[in-house]
Parts: structure tokens; sequence; C-alpha cells
């Protein structure tokens, strides 16, 4: 294995003074499961579609000018675009990816290969801490090439990497980004910059980013009275057409980090500190203006570390990652404090890398967990428990002519203890979850690859799953949990056909998911009311008296389910003809979820999706039109209602200028949305009090240098 701080790749070095931190701060890695070497990402300069499918995998990974074009406020809109993914909006402020119909605890969202060990999984109003804004590459990872990261990716896993502990040292000594831009929709303000310094075995890296946006325009009016009056027998007393209340967010993040290389030996550290501050959306009971509005106050500390050892012999490499996370949101209504939440996580991660042989190259590797986790105030609903995780898993190939085998295992140990609230005690669980995946990949010809892929992955439950009990303001819901639920187990068969010639590109993945016991968020009959509440009084009853006063009950509980679908894409290249080098491409995806017992719909699924891209480069210039198509969803599950149908057009054109040396700026316009559409999201909670934003127009230049 060649070295990633190699001759070639640069030499490394760590921040001295955080290295103290290195045996009691430890983070997950994120890299590719059969391997630990570490591809140096390079970005600047980068003039091609750089959008990277996985060989033999379902799996993308986005750089250069595509994660430019397609980076946006939020990870799930950021990633929205890819096949098989969607974005779980909560308002402007809140945007979680959703692979293959599955999102929250079922989909891994990482930083630097390590968990966030945010709230996001939670509950659909927390937005994740993983930051685009100045990522070198976000990879997503769909299926079961995810087995290595345990029953969290049982959907997919999402990768945002922005080299804070960084992999090389400058060739000039001294390089950089910035980065900033205007977004005419609600006034949008972003600003970037990103400078390594380093010599010899040495380099430092600094960041810092800021976002800044007010209330966000939407095409008519934010509240669908229809569909509110079909859910809760009412007509919501307010509402606001052309602009969404409360949908304004602040957020600033920085980071220090760096790396020191002594012989074969990696050492590195780094610390980021983020926060974000941003308002839910007008839903019952959230008055539209003055100060009862609710917001989300979010601050995140990291520190991330990391030690490795690169080997020449059959014993390839070690590697230790680990990360110590303080997180914490307050959830204000009224102007008070009504909840917060905390997360403090300690994890760690050790892996060998072996070879012993030239065609048997795998992975062993072991993972620990410590998390405390706690919802209080006066609006609590989740008590303080403690969760420690240990796991142990292996991957191996076996490659031979044309074949390649491809076998994981993890089984992990799960201990939850609760303490009691209000009294009452809630039981202590340990579980032991395992997950497998056998995948075959055959390379037909240069041109031709095909895989097949079986799977049993399984899911431990979440606390908030297990132990939630009482009203969640933010979501405007009383939350059940269930603390007997049993162990997810989801079995997956997957077949994938990519044809890559020097014209023509298809791909096309075919999956079903077999879910035994499948968690999920059921709407029940009946609303707690808060103002009974408040006066003393018994608060649950059957209908909905004063839309203000009703929190919908929800409670997670479970059944057998199946997920199948699938996602192709077909694309044609031109090339050297009057408008530059061309590329067009089609594509199509589709996930059915339906609860096997209730023969229900699971809810809140995304709907059929097809549509048309074509992208140009000539000279200095390049850019695309893209034209989606939503189909309707009216299959939104039990107590939910259905979403209409509608078609986005997104466009991109960027200008690249050489300046001084190896300097470059990037000059660019995104519009989103261009035709203004009334977009209701059919994987989002409000989508019937807040709709998406309407035409986007951003201008923004980038400098490196």
């Amino acid at each position: 294995m060649k070295p990633p701080f190699s001759a070639s790749c640069g030499r490394h070095v760590a921040l001295a003074s955080l290295l103290a931190h290195l045996l009691h701060c430890p983070s997950t890695w994120g890299q590719e499961a059969a391997a630990i070497e570490l591809a140096p990402v390079e970005v600047e300069g980068t003039r091609e579609n750089e959008d990277v499918r996985e060989p033999g995998r379902p799996g993308t990974l986005l750089r250069g000018g595509a994660l430019r074009d397609r980076r946006g406020a939020t990870l799930g809109e950021t990633v929205g675009e890819e096949a098989g993914v969607h974005n779980a909006s909560f308002g402007s402020g809140v945007g979680l990816p959703v692979i293959r119909g599955l999102s929250g605890a079922r989909v891994k969202v990482l930083s630097n290969g390590g968990a966030t060990h945010d709230a996001s999984t939670f509950s659909p109003d927390h937005a994740s801490t993983a930051d685009a804004t100045l990522a070198e590459s976000v990879r997503v990872l769909r299926g079961p090439a995810t087995v290595r990261y345990g029953g969290g990716a049982i959907g997919g896993v999402v990768d945002v990497e922005d080299g804070r502990i960084p992999l090389r040292v400058p060739l000039r000594g001294v390089e950089g980004v910035f980065d900033t831009s205007y977004n005419f929709n609600g006034a949008e303000r972003v600003g970037a910059v990103r400078l390594d310094a380093g010599r010899q075995e040495f380099v430092l890296r600094g960041s810092a980013s800021s976002r800044n946006r007010g209330d966000s325009h939407i095409a008519g009016c934010a509240v669908d009275d229809a569909a509110v009056l079909q859910q809760f027998g009412q007509i919501n007393t307010e509402n606001s057409c052309g602009r969404l209340r409360n949908s304004d967010a602040r957020s600033a993040a920085g980071t220090l980090g760096g790396s020191l290389f002594i012989g074969n030996v990696l050492l590195g550290a780094a610390v980021n500190n983020g926060s974000n501050n941003y308002g839910i959306p007008p839903a019952p009971g959230h008055s539209h203006g003055g100060e009862n509005r609710v917001r989300i106050d979010m601050d995140n500390r990291r520190v991330d570390t990391r030690a490795e050892w690169v080997g020449e012999s059959w014993l390839e490499g070690i590697r230790y990652t680990g990360s110590h996370i303080e997180y914490r949101h307050d959830e204000i209504d009224n102007g008070t404090v009504a909840t917060t939440f905390r997360n403090d996580a300690i994890e760690q991660r050790l892996e060998l890398a072996h070879r012993a042989h030239e065609n048997l190259p795998g992975t062993i590797g072991v993972h620990h967990v410590q998390r405390r986790f706690s919802a209080v105030g006066v609006e609590s609903f989740v008590p303080r428990t403690e969760l420690r995780s240990s796991a142990l898993y292996a991957v191996q190939q076996f490659r031979w002519s044309a074949w390649t085998l491809e076998a994981g295992w993890r089984t992990d140990l799960v201990r939850m203890q609760a303490e009691p609230r209000l009294g009452v005690p809630f039981p202590a669980r340990r579980m032991a979850p395992q997950s497998r995946s056998l995948a075959l990949h055959w390379q037909a010809s240069d041109e031709l690859k095909l895989s097949i892929t079986r799977s049993i992955s399984q899911r431990a439950p979440e606390i908030h799953e297990l132990y939630s009990l009482g009203p969640h303001l933010a979501t405007r819901t009383y939350e059940i949990g269930r603390p007997d639920l049993a162990i997810e187990t989801m079995r997956g068969l997957e077949l994938g056909i990519e044809l890559d010639t020097a014209r023509v590109g298809a791909r096309l993945n075919l999956f079903s998911n077999e879910a035994d016991n499948y968690i999920y968020q059921q709407t029940l009959p009946g609303f707690y009311n808060t103002a009974r509440a408040a006066a003393g009084l018994f608060p649950f009853q059957g209908n909905c008296v004063r839309l203000e006063e009703c929190l919908p009950l929800v409670q997670h509980t479970q059944s057998d389910a199946r997920l199948k679908g699938f996602e192709a894409e077909v694309s044609y290249k031109w090339r050297a003809t009057p408008a530059g080098d061309l590329d067009g491409s089609v594509f199509v995806d589709r996930v059915d979820g339906r609860l096997a017992a209730l023969n229900q719909d699971l809810p809140r699924m995304p709907p059929l999706r097809y549509g048309v891209q074509i992208a140009f480069r000539k000279s200095a210039w390049d850019g695309r039109l893209r034209v989606t198509r939503y189909a309707d969803q009216d299959r939104p599950g039990i107590n939910e209602t259905p979403s209409d149908g509608y078609t986005r057009v997104d466009a991109n054109l960027n200008h690249l200028t050489r300046l001084t040396g190896d300097s470059e700026m990037t000059v660019f316009l995104r519009v989103r949305n261009l035709l203004d559409a009334e977009i209701r999201n059919a994987t989002s909670f409000l989508r019937s009090f807040s709709p998406e934003p309407g035409r986007s127009v951003e201008v923004g230049m980038t400098i490196s240098f």
C-alpha cells in the first residue's frame, strides 16, 4: 500500500498542542470498508465534472465542480440530486438525507469519517452538524457497502470530508481557499476561508465560515388549508403568502487542525466549534409574528484525533481515530428555553489493514462508542440515558481474474440505561445486533460491470424510540416511545449494472429490502391539548377543538415492512461541438415502502422522480441545466396527507480566471427552482405548513491560491 503521506502526496504534521488529546478524545474513520489507504483529495483548479461513481458499488463521490454546483444551505439539499437520495426538510434551516426511503437513525452522517453525534437522528427538526460549506468531498454510500458502520447505516452513509486533519504539506508552503456568495432569496450571505501552512514534516490548517439568512421567499402561501383541514379537522387561523415566517437562520464555524509525520507514523488532531440558530416555520400553535416563535439554538464542540502507521509487508497499516463531541441545543418557545438537548460522546475506532496475498486485501476493526444523552426542561420528553456500544467487524476481498468477492461482517453489543422520570422507571436494554453482507462483482469487459449483493443488517432501537414520552413543541407533536421495541432486521438484495464507453454511460440499480420489526413513527387518532394540560386537566382528547392547542399523538411502533425500488441513468457525450463539450443524461428513481402486516404505505416516502440534464464545457466556461419532475405522492401513509407533484428547474453557470502563479478565481451563478414552483416536500413533516423556497438566485466567487 502506498503511504498517504509519501513524498508524492506530501508530508503530514500534527498540531503539537493538541496531541495530548490523542489517547482520550477519539473518532471514526469513514473511508472504504476494504482498505486503509487514504488517497488525498485534489480539488483546486478542477474543471471536469467530478461526480465519481464508486466502482461496483451503489455510491457517489462528489468533489470539485460537481460539489460546487450542488452545494446548498443544508446537507440534505447538497446531496438531494443524487440517485436514490432525497432531502427531508423541516423549514429552510434543516435538510437531512433520505436514502432509498430511509432516513433518521438509519442513515449514518459522518464528518471526516466520524459520526456527528448530534440530535439529527432524534427528531426531524434537528439540523445536522456536518457542514458542506468548506467540504473537499461528500461521499454517499447506499445499501450493503455500509456494513462496516453498523446498524446506524442500515440505509446508507453520507460522509462530509473537509480535511480538518490535513493529509499533505502545501507544495508552495502556503495554500488557501476563499469563498463568498449572496442568495437573493432571503438575502443569504455566506463567507468561508481555509488556509494551510507548513514545511517539511509539519502542516497547520485553519478554517472559518459563516452563513446568515433572512426569511425565505416562497411561491404561494405557507399553509395548505385543504391538507390541514383533512388532517386536523380545523383551518389554521393564520397564514402568510410570499414569505415563510420565522425561517431565518445564522450559523458560524471555526476549525484548527494539524498533522505531524515521523517516519511511517502520522499523528494528527483538530478542534472544531460550530453554532447554528434557526427558526421553525409556523405550524399549529406557532404564531407568525411577535415573540411567540420556536427557534433552535445549537452549539457543537468537537476534537478529532488520528494516529496511523503504514507498513510494507502483509500488514499494510494500523490506524486509530477518535473524537470527543459536546453537543447542545436549546429549543426556545416564546423567548423561553423550553428544552435543552445534550449529547456528550466519545467514539474510538482501531483498524488493521492486511494483504496476505495480492488478491486478498482486507480490514479488521474494533469500534467503541460511549454516549450520554439528555433532553431536560419544562417540556422535556426523553429521560437522561447512557449508551455504550462495542463492535468487532471485518471486511475481506477475494479477487481472481475478472471477479471480486467481497464479504463483510460486524457484531455489536449495545447497552442503554435511562434514569427514572417523574418517578417512572425505564427498563435497561442490552442488545446484540449483527450485520453481514456478501457481494459478487464481475468486470465483464472494460466497459461493462455487473454485481449482485446480499446483506442482512440489524439495528438496535435508538434512545428516543424507546424512551420518548411527552410534548415536543418544535415538531408540534406528543411523542410516545416503546421500551420493549425489538431489534430491527433488514434483509437486502441488490443487482447493479454499469456501462461506461467513450460516448455512452448507463447505470441501473435494482434493490429490495425486507424488514422484520421495522420501527416507524405512526400518527395516532387523537390529540394532546396543551391548554388542558396547563390547567391540570386530562389533556388527551379525540378531536381538535382549537388548532393552536392541538398536538397530534405519534408513537414509535413496529411492523414488518418491505422497501423496493430502482435507480437508472443513461448519458451521452458530444465532443467539440460549436457549444463546446456537451454531456446529456436522463435519469429516474423510485422507492415504494409498505407495512406488510397492516397493508399500509410507509409514511413520508419520496415520490417517483425523473428528469433530464444537459451540461456544457467550453474554454473557461461550464454550466448545466437540470429539469426534474416529481410525481404526486398519493400514497402518503397512515393518517398522513398526500402531496402534489411539481417540476423543478435548476441551472449553474461558472467562469474560471487564471490569476498569478497557480492562483485562480471561479465566478458562479446558481439558480434553484427557476420556475418558482410551489413545492410541498413529501418527505417533510411540515409539508402542509412549510413549502420549499421559491426561486433562488445565488451569485458567488471562489479564489484558490
